[in-house]
């Protein structure tokens, strides 16, 4: 009997998923990349989304391209500027944006950012930056809006990274970061389960976004080897893999057929994929010498 009623729960919430009309999306760094392209995804699907970055002009020109997305003459985006790695801010903004767009029914923390250098050359400024805006503001965006999700239902989605399940050179501070999403996302699952909020967590590959082009600039040699391997996907492609997966009410959303290959490989057989980027490695540094 259990299990028949947890079969007629996901078909529900499958059904329910695919209802955006009645939907309010928030999303944190909704502004560019990801952020931007599902926030395009959910509003073609005709929900109502709420744009939560720091940057306002960056903000204004997102929700004015969104708009022209809208039909009908509704209007189905708003914007926060906000830093969500700031808690007051967070406290302060987020229960006034719930009483006048509405409490979310998805909310998806996509703000983070990137830096990809030698564990040396990290200045310790960056590392506290990316674990205060990719971990602490994903937990704090959840710790305001989750209480008023309870009532009814909804889903979260983080965002983290292949490196968030695979730990690659030159990204100690952004892997550390991205796999303490994945460990929030995992214990949260079951704590928020009896509330009917699913929760799921994106890993994306490298993704052609303003934050790749940045990474790329100071990138050790040997990470371009690794990253070498596959083509950067588009944010566009992310945004959809990520929707299909909701849908489903998957945990794991991994877009592309490589990062699932390397998920399972990382997790079944680790020590020959450890080998793997060994070799890699090894030869872009003799490259070097």
């Amino acid at each position: 009997m259990p299990q028949l009623l947890n079969v007629t729960q996901n078909l529900k919430f499958k059904s329910s998923m695919k209802d955006y009309l009645t939907k309010t999306a928030y999303i944190t760094g909704g502004s560019s990349g990801i952020g931007l392209s599902l926030a395009r995804e959910f509003v073609k699907r005709g929900a109502k989304v709420v744009l939560i970055a720091r940057n306002r002009d960056r903000l204004e020109h997102a929700c004015n391209e969104l708009e022209s997305l809208t039909t009908g003459g509704h209007r189905n985006v708003s914007i926060v500027s906000l830093d969500v790695s700031n808690i007051d801010q967070a406290r302060e903004m987020l229960p006034k944006t719930v009483e006048l767009s509405g409490a979310p029914d998805i909310l998806v923390n996509s703000a983070g950012i990137a830096y990809s250098n030698y564990f040396e050359r990290i200045p310790y400024e960056k590392f506290i930056d990316m674990i205060n805006i990719n971990l602490i503001g994903t937990w704090n965006s959840i710790t305001v809006l989750e209480p008023f999700m309870r009532n009814r239902g909804g889903s979260i989605v983080n965002i983290s990274s292949n490196v968030g399940f695979i730990g690659t050179f030159g990204y100690t501070a952004y892997s550390a970061s991205k796999f303490g999403v994945i460990g929030l996302s995992e214990a949260l699952r079951g704590e928020l389960k009896r509330y009917g909020i699913r929760v799921s967590v994106l890993c994306p590959p490298d993704t052609d976004t303003p934050q790749l082009v940045e990474e790329n600039k100071t990138k050790p040699a040997e990470a371009k080897a690794l990253s070498s391997i596959s083509r950067p996907t588009t944010s566009e492609a992310v945004a959809k893999a990520c929707i299909r997966g909701l849908e489903k009410g998957k945990f794991m959303i991994i877009p592309g057929s490589s990062g699932k290959m390397i998920y399972l490989a990382k997790r079944l057989f680790p020590s020959p994929v450890n080998w793997m980027m060994d070799i890699l490695i090894q030869r872009a540094q003799r490259d070097l010498d």
